[in-house]
Protein backbone atom coordinates (compact mmCIF):
# COMPACT_ATOMS: atom_id res chain seq x y z
CA UNK A 1 0.00 0.00 0.00
CA UNK A 2 1.31 4.02 -0.73
CA UNK A 3 1.20 5.88 2.45
CA UNK A 4 1.13 9.76 2.20
CA UNK A 5 0.78 12.41 4.36
CA UNK A 6 -0.53 15.87 4.16
CA UNK A 7 1.52 18.87 4.68
CA UNK A 8 0.18 19.19 8.04
CA UNK A 9 0.47 15.29 9.25
CA UNK A 10 4.28 15.64 8.12
CA UNK A 11 5.17 18.53 10.57
CA UNK A 12 3.09 16.53 13.12
CA UNK A 13 5.17 13.35 12.72
CA UNK A 14 8.17 15.49 12.55
CA UNK A 15 7.64 16.72 15.59
CA UNK A 16 6.85 12.94 17.24
CA UNK A 17 10.09 11.80 19.32
CA UNK A 18 11.07 8.47 21.78
CA UNK A 19 8.07 5.99 22.43
CA UNK A 20 5.71 8.43 20.08
CA UNK A 21 8.17 8.31 16.82
CA UNK A 22 8.79 4.31 17.40
CA UNK A 23 4.58 4.19 17.47
CA UNK A 24 4.16 5.80 14.29
CA UNK A 25 6.83 4.27 12.30
CA UNK A 26 5.56 0.62 13.46
CA UNK A 27 1.97 2.30 12.43
CA UNK A 28 3.17 3.08 8.95
CA UNK A 29 4.93 -0.25 8.44
CA UNK A 30 1.47 -2.10 9.41
CA UNK A 31 -0.89 0.29 7.42
CA UNK A 32 1.51 -0.47 4.40
CA UNK A 33 1.49 -4.14 5.11
CA UNK A 34 -1.97 -4.47 6.17
CA UNK A 35 -3.58 -1.97 4.80
CA UNK A 36 -7.14 -1.07 6.65
CA UNK A 37 -7.17 -3.76 8.65
CA UNK A 38 -4.43 -2.02 10.69
CA UNK A 39 -6.97 0.25 11.45
CA UNK A 40 -8.93 0.72 14.49
CA UNK A 41 -12.48 2.13 13.24
CA UNK A 42 -14.20 4.60 11.20
CA UNK A 43 -15.40 7.70 11.98
CA UNK A 44 -19.12 8.61 12.25
CA UNK A 45 -20.94 11.92 10.73
CA UNK A 46 -21.16 13.98 7.66
CA UNK A 47 -18.02 14.25 5.84
CA UNK A 48 -15.79 12.27 8.23
CA UNK A 49 -17.72 9.21 7.96
CA UNK A 50 -15.40 7.33 5.58
CA UNK A 51 -12.23 8.29 7.29
CA UNK A 52 -9.80 5.68 10.02
CA UNK A 53 -9.03 6.08 12.86
CA UNK A 54 -5.87 4.16 14.72
CA UNK A 55 -5.08 4.54 18.44
CA UNK A 56 -1.37 4.92 19.34
CA UNK A 57 -0.15 4.78 22.66
CA UNK A 58 -1.01 7.61 24.98
CA UNK A 59 -3.75 9.49 23.85
CA UNK A 60 -2.13 9.73 20.32
CA UNK A 61 -4.39 9.17 17.14
CA UNK A 62 -3.85 9.12 13.58
CA UNK A 63 -6.60 9.86 11.42
CA UNK A 64 -6.29 8.09 7.47
CA UNK A 65 -8.39 8.93 4.43
CA UNK A 66 -8.06 6.18 1.56
CA UNK A 67 -8.47 7.59 -1.70
CA UNK A 68 -8.06 3.97 -3.47
CA UNK A 69 -7.94 0.32 -1.81
CA UNK A 70 -3.95 0.67 -2.20
CA UNK A 71 -3.53 4.56 -1.34
CA UNK A 72 -3.65 5.97 2.12
CA UNK A 73 -3.33 9.37 2.86
CA UNK A 74 -2.23 10.71 6.44
CA UNK A 75 -4.27 13.63 7.45
CA UNK A 76 -3.29 14.49 10.93
CA UNK A 77 -1.49 13.19 13.81
CA UNK A 78 -1.95 13.96 17.39
CA UNK A 79 -3.48 13.17 20.71
CA UNK A 80 -7.04 13.10 21.59
CA UNK A 81 -7.09 15.85 23.93
CA UNK A 82 -9.66 18.00 26.25
CA UNK A 83 -7.77 21.26 25.02
CA UNK A 84 -9.66 21.98 21.59
CA UNK A 85 -6.26 23.54 20.84
CA UNK A 86 -4.57 20.45 20.34
CA UNK A 87 -7.42 18.08 20.09
CA UNK A 88 -6.92 16.01 17.15
CA UNK A 89 -10.47 15.74 16.27
CA UNK A 90 -11.46 19.62 16.68
CA UNK A 91 -8.32 19.53 13.88
CA UNK A 92 -10.22 16.86 11.53
CA UNK A 93 -14.13 18.95 12.16
CA UNK A 94 -12.10 22.05 11.27
CA UNK A 95 -10.39 20.72 8.55
CA UNK A 96 -13.76 18.97 6.88
CA UNK A 97 -15.22 22.36 7.32
CA UNK A 98 -17.51 21.25 10.01
CA UNK A 99 -17.99 24.12 12.87
CA UNK A 100 -19.67 21.69 15.75
CA UNK A 101 -18.45 18.02 16.31
CA UNK A 102 -21.18 15.77 15.36
CA UNK A 103 -23.75 15.09 17.71
CA UNK A 104 -24.87 11.73 16.89
CA UNK A 105 -23.65 9.12 18.79
CA UNK A 106 -20.55 7.26 17.73
CA UNK A 107 -20.52 4.10 16.61
CA UNK A 108 -17.11 3.80 16.06
CA UNK A 109 -17.59 0.79 12.91
CA UNK A 110 -14.68 -0.76 11.84
CA UNK A 111 -12.51 0.46 9.25
CA UNK A 112 -12.88 -2.80 7.42
CA UNK A 113 -13.24 -6.58 7.78
CA UNK A 114 -13.35 -9.82 6.61
CA UNK A 115 -16.68 -9.49 5.22
CA UNK A 116 -15.83 -5.96 3.71
CA UNK A 117 -12.07 -6.10 3.15
CA UNK A 118 -11.69 -2.78 1.27
CA UNK A 119 -11.57 0.23 3.08
CA UNK A 120 -13.58 2.67 2.72
CA UNK A 121 -12.78 5.38 0.25
CA UNK A 122 -13.00 8.87 -0.16
CA UNK A 123 -13.58 10.37 -3.90
CA UNK A 124 -10.89 12.74 -4.94
CA UNK A 125 -12.54 16.37 -4.30
CA UNK A 126 -12.63 15.38 -0.53
CA UNK A 127 -9.18 14.24 0.01
CA UNK A 128 -8.17 17.44 -2.73
CA UNK A 129 -10.14 19.42 0.26
CA UNK A 130 -9.02 18.13 3.37
CA UNK A 131 -4.97 18.02 2.11
CA UNK A 132 -5.95 22.12 1.34
CA UNK A 133 -7.57 22.63 4.45
CA UNK A 134 -4.33 21.23 6.47
CA UNK A 135 -2.07 23.24 4.07
CA UNK A 136 -3.99 26.17 5.69
CA UNK A 137 -3.60 24.66 8.95
CA UNK A 138 0.39 23.99 8.87
CA UNK A 139 0.67 27.62 7.56
CA UNK A 140 -1.46 29.00 10.40
CA UNK A 141 0.69 26.45 12.95
CA UNK A 142 3.88 27.43 11.67
CA UNK A 143 3.38 31.11 11.91
CA UNK A 144 2.21 30.46 15.84
CA UNK A 145 5.28 28.65 16.31
CA UNK A 146 7.78 31.37 14.82
CA UNK A 147 5.86 33.47 16.89
CA UNK A 148 6.41 31.23 20.47
CA UNK A 149 10.12 30.62 19.18
CA UNK A 150 11.03 34.52 18.60
CA UNK A 151 8.74 35.51 22.92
Amino acid sequence: MEVTATPLAHQQINRLRGPDKRAFDQFKQGLQSEGCRHLGYRMTGNIVERLCVKHLPRSLRVIVAFESPSAATVLLVGPHDDDPNIDVYTALYALAGLDDVPAAPRTKPPCCTAQAPLPPTVDQATVDRLVDGARQMRGVQSRRVGRRRRS
